[in-house]
């Protein structure tokens, strides 16, 4: 009849009590910190899901602060482009009133001084700046679109290439304006040449000027109106593609969740039965330690 040996019991209990506590310190430690992988060779294609994941999640979250920052940044280009239409109504309405031959040379005088306040707001609106940055210069964003020399407004300093930035892998939007095409276009002079002109046949009660100017304040309208209503479109489009960031960025932390957590009920479930094993093989142990060599050799 085979006998075990006592040094070969002892080393199989000792094996027991040493896996056992091994599966009971990590079931332990599942729970305290909510993770299945405590390190990549736990579950080497488990760790590769994880860091993917996590790759996918930084990738997202740039694309959504870009997002953020690019509706911040399209919310002061519209309000802008609010004030410069209202600029322009103001013009049209002054120019409109200045277009009889009752009015006194003061009257005249005090429509033409409105009309070059238009031109003065215009100047101001249109080389704003958000953090840092020309919104109307195109892609020179570090100067201004326009300068001044005294009551002299310069042509237009920028470019008419537009700045973009990416909102997601497979779109990009415009968040720059091309303020020299904005506010002049094909006509033979921009918007400040066209408010000096206005104001001068204004106070000359030149009724062909003054025809003139108001036909070059409409298509200047136009343009503005155009370009504000890209960029609401823009904006509209913005919270969509918010949206699927979000779920893309669930949809991934879900899974990099799955990967490298634990469920709870199943953590604690997974140590009770491992602290049972451990108990029942430190019970094994002692009782092999009382087992006397005689009782081998029955």
């Amino acid at each position: 009849m085979l006998r075990v040996t006592f040094n070969t019991l002892f080393r199989n209990t000792m094996r027991d009590v040493q896996r056992t506590g091994s599966e009971f310190a990590r079931a332990q430690e599942q729970v305290s910190s909510g993770r299945r992988l405590q390190q990549a060779s736990d579950d080497p294609a488990a760790a590769v899901i994880g860091l993917r994941e996590r790759e996918e999640i930084r990738a997202v979250d740039r694309y959504r602060e870009a997002n953020d920052s690019v509706d911040s940044r399209l919310r002061v280009v519209d309000s802008v482009l609010s004030d410069i239409v209202t600029s322009l109504t103001t013009a049209q309405t002054r120019a409109a009133a200045g277009r009889t031959t009752i009015l006194t040379p003061a009257q005249r005088e005090a429509i033409a001084l409105e009309i070059e306040g238009v031109r003065e707001a215009v100047f101001t609106a249109v080389n704003t700046s958000y953090r840092g940055i020309y919104l109307f210069a195109g892609a020179d964003t570090t100067n201004a679109p326009y300068t001044k020399a005294g009551a002299v407004v310069s042509a237009y300093q920028g470019n008419a290439t537009e700045v973009s930035v990416d909102v997601s892998r497979t779109s990009s939007v415009a968040v720059t304006v091309d303020g020299g095409e904005m506010l002049q276009g094909t006509a033979a002079r921009d918007l400040f040449g066209t408010l000096d002109a206005l104001a001068a046949a204004v106070r000359a009660g030149d009724m062909g000027g003054i025809d003139a100017g108001l036909g070059e304040l409409d298509a200047a309208f136009s343009r503005v109106t155009a370009v504000q209503g890209q960029v609401g479109a823009t904006l509209s489009a913005l919270p969509a593609e918010k949206a699927r960031l979000d779920e893309l960025r669930r949809a991934s932390d879900t899974r990099r969740s799955q990967a490298e957590e634990v469920s709870l009920a199943e953590a604690i479930s997974e140590m009770t039965r491992a602290q049972q094993a451990q108990q029942a093989a430190l019970a094994a142990a002692g009782a092999n330690q009382r087992t006397s060599l005689l009782d081998y050799l029955r």
